[in-house]
């Protein structure tokens, strides 16, 4: 079994981790070669369980972004972008990550901005970032509200139904009661778009 070994002064026993498909082993800087492959061995079970959890997405692929699906392609050229019913990306996470983060922010902050005219709020700071376990954050004394880039892989009324539910924020500063009611007043149907999307899977596109 690959992986990439990394033989630290402060380390005191083998330690193994999958990270993004990539096996990653530390170990002491006097442990042998084979004293590592035997471990990592005995761990193949643990290992291969890890790797199944992580698919890369693959040439052809269809990839959705922003409600529409695109064919995807990887190309040597060093752009991402968009072509009719294509995708085509550079395999670099830097690159990658600059366009997904560019067109998620070109769409929230169109949509940011109808709703809060129509719902009559001013003076929120919007920003960007990949997080693991939230779609979004809201800091009423910073006027400042966070989103998720991967929502650009979302149904557009997810997005919208994140949208609303940062803006109820302002209002109500918990999930309580009142916060729910004035969220489903805006978006009647808010539980379910949040139901029926609970498990949509994110690509793993580098």
């Amino acid at each position: 079994m690959e992986y990439i070994l990394h033989k630290k002064s402060n380390c005191k026993r083998i330690k193994i981790r999958v990270v993004k498909g990539v096996v990653c082993v530390s170990a002491p800087l006097n442990v042998s070669k084979r004293e590592i492959d035997d471990f990592v061995k005995e761990q193949s079970a643990w290992i291969k369980n890890q790797l199944s959890k992580y698919t890369l997405s693959k040439e052809n692929d269809l990839i959705s972004l922003l409600g529409k699906k695109y064919r995807l392609h990887y190309t040597n050229q060093r752009v991402c972008y968009v072509k009719g019913d294509d995708l085509y990306l550079y395999p670099d996470q830097t690159l990658i990550q600059k366009f997904l983060k560019q067109n998620t922010k070109k769409y929230i902050d169109l949509r940011f901005e109808f709703f809060c005219e129509q719902l009559h709020i001013h003076n929120i700071s919007l920003q960007y970032g990949f997080y693991k376990s939230k779609w979004g954050s809201c800091t009423p004394s910073k006027h400042k509200i966070c989103f998720n880039v991967n929502l650009i892989f979302m149904p557009l009324e997810f997005v919208d139904a994140i949208i609303l539910h940062e803006l109820a924020h302002l209002f109500h500063f918990n999930h309580s009661k009142d916060f729910y009611n004035l969220l489903c007043t805006w978006m009647p149907n808010y539980r379910q778009v949040l139901k029926e999307n609970k498990r949509n899977p994110i690509p793993n596109l580098y």
